[in-house]
């Protein structure tokens, strides 16, 4: 019989890395606290420099934490070098570079796939990743480094309970200066 339930295990793991990274924010905050106590102008530099750094690393642990799934759904999930993958059971798999990707967008709609699914629009038509797929987690990271990105908007679309689509980015033309 085992101590502690399979869901809570599952608790514990997911909040797991916020968790470490808490315990070292806190370590900052004493070192911090222990430089301004000394009047250490050095030390509390460097100490408010750790705990932003720290600060920041919690922060999107714990973003990442509420965005994970424990449940499994069709298909894998592959990304190298700012190509994404996905290798699909049936034949709607594909794969396109982050570059070539003009919107992306999170349909909270029932489907096949799951209850979630990345529509990752590109030139040459659209491809859609259940949010559930091996390795799909790794995506939200990927879409990190686009321009404007905002966890905020993931984070809503997420947690809705309402069956839609949601934008959560879209590529904006440069704009040409006025002469």
């Amino acid at each position: 019989m085992p101590l502690f339930r399979p869901e809570a295990i599952e608790t514990l793991r997911r909040w797991r890395e916020p968790g470490v990274i808490a315990v070292l924010f806190a370590f900052a905050i004493w070192l911090l606290w222990r430089a301004f106590a000394q009047s250490s102008i050095i030390s509390g530099l460097i100490g408010l420099v750790i705990t932003g750094a720290v600060g920041s690393l919690l922060y999107i642990a714990y973003l990442r934490a509420r965005l994970r799934r424990a449940v499994s759904g069709p298909g894998i999930v592959e990304v190298r070098e700012r190509a994404i993958t996905y290798f699909a059971p049936q034949d709607s798999g594909g794969a396109v570079e982050l570059d070539d990707i003009r919107r992306i967008q999170l349909s909270t709609r029932p489907s096949d796939s799951g209850d979630r699914t990345w529509i990752l629009w590109h030139a040459g038509g659209s491809l859609v990743i259940p949010v559930a797929a091996d390795g799909a987690a790794e995506l939200i990271e990927v879409f990190a480094a686009l321009p404007h990105m905002g966890y905020d908007k993931i984070l809503r679309a997420m947690e809705a309970d309402t069956a839609e689509i949601f934008t959560i980015w879209e590529k904006h033309p440069p704009r040409l200066a006025p002469l």
